[in-house]
């Protein structure tokens, strides 16, 4: 069997194959609502510096809202939970049939949180906990509505729709959330003024439970990995912002007993963008599946400045050079402006795989790291890039 190799100035890694999946991203730069992307994920850094994303895999109709009410769910499926329908049905988008079906009405999302766990998709909400269950009613394979139902879902008699939870937070108060490795166990952490709390929530029994008072460190959604067994997350502290915490996970069946606060390890590298002619915008972290392999799809701003002929950066190009990310990859990539005219500043998707390990002191390092920029279009709204809407499917 060959060695998994590692090249440390290309940050390239050879794997055996496995099911294809992509990254898409979601944007909405279409007048008339969204185009789904799918990207490829580089080979080697630095094999095209910059590029156009893909021609549009798939367009909806739909209304322009925020990035964050997109989720991925039930299988291949990305679903549109703000843009509604004359009937009250959200579109579904499966990208492995290029098809749209309708789902149930979510009754008007403010600020969601998704939590996509087998053939349920569970919603967190300003006041509100609900889950809904993707049905294969009556026989029909699953995603085909019945045609009387004016494009709604049934389930045997059931229609396809929303079941309200209590829940004993408030949305405002949480600050990181993450799916147990056991795969039906929710963990959502909450701060409010100086008191942390972590709950657990089993999706089968529908039952919640304080696990301890301490939160991760990490902010927003983490991963579980299970070569690593913790959970991965971005910091957004400003003292480690684009650095990655790995939390170990406490068990989530401990009967009624609390746990301590697991130990968790920042890696020694940032994900982030370091190069200076890069400004931060926002990051999405996908994870791809396995072996500690993630995706951070990065928004940066590109702050383009004219300068003489002096042989270093004319007027229609921009020099990066020191992205010292993952391996400390010194190479400089030259970045040509589209059109040639001077601009004040373009916004770009910085696409940067990677694989996550202990080394031999147990640290957590950021290893065989490969980037790719990508434009993003001008129709595209500053939402989604403080957000990338991004899936791995």
């Amino acid at each position: 069997m060959p060695k998994r190799r590692c090249d440390e100035r290309y940050g390239s890694c050879t794997e055996e194959p496995r099911q294809q999946q992509h990254l898409y991203l979601v944007l909405d730069d279409w007048r008339y609502g969204y185009t789904i992307r799918k990207v490829e994920l580089p080979l080697h850094s630095g094999e095209d510096a910059e590029q156009s994303l893909p021609r549009p895999f798939f367009r909806f109709v739909a209304k322009h809202e925020l990035p964050h009410f997109f989720t991925s769910a039930f299988g291949t499926r990305i679903i549109a939970m703000h843009t509604m329908d004359s009937t009250g049905a959200v579109p579904v988008i499966d990208i492995s049939t290029r098809s749209v079906i309708f789902g149930p009405q979510y009754n008007y999302p403010v600020k969601p949180i998704y939590f996509p766990i087998g053939n349920k998709l569970f919603a967190l909400d300003s006041g509100t906990f609900e889950f809904c269950r993707c049905p294969r009613g009556d026989g029909l394979p699953l995603g085909q509505p019945h045609a009387e139902s004016g494009g709604m879902f049934f389930d045997g008699d059931d229609e396809w729709s929303w079941v309200q939870i209590r829940m004993p937070f408030h949305r405002r108060h949480v600050t990181s959330y993450a799916v147990h490795s056991d795969g039906q166990t929710i963990l959502i952490s909450t701060k409010s003024d100086a008191a942390a709390a972590t709950f657990t929530f089993d999706t089968v029994k529908r039952e919640w439970k304080c696990l301890g008072d301490w939160a991760p460190p990490f902010t927003g959604r983490g991963h579980y990995d299970g070569k690593l067994e913790a959970l991965v997350g971005l910091s957004e502290d400003p003292k480690t912002l684009g650095c990655l915490y790995s939390c170990k996970l406490p068990g989530a069946n401990s009967g009624s007993r609390q746990c301590p606060a697991p130990a968790w390890k920042l890696s020694k590298e940032r994900v982030f963008s370091t190069n200076p002619a890069e400004r931060h915008v926002g990051a999405t972290l996908v994870y791809m599946g396995r072996r500690a392999r993630f995706c951070l799809v990065e928004c940066v701003c590109l702050e383009v400045k004219a300068e003489d002929n002096s042989g270093e950066a004319s007027s229609d190009q921009v020099l990066l050079k020191g992205d010292n990310s993952g391996e400390g990859n010194s190479d400089q990539v030259l970045l040509k402006k589209s059109g040639g005219g001077p601009e004040r500043s373009r916004y770009m998707y910085r696409l940067m795989t990677f694989v996550l390990k202990y080394d031999k002191m147990e640290d957590l390092r950021v290893k065989c790291c490969r980037v790719r920029y990508y434009n993003v279009p001008k129709k595209a709204s500053p939402e989604f890039g403080e957000n990338p809407a991004a899936f791995w499917l």
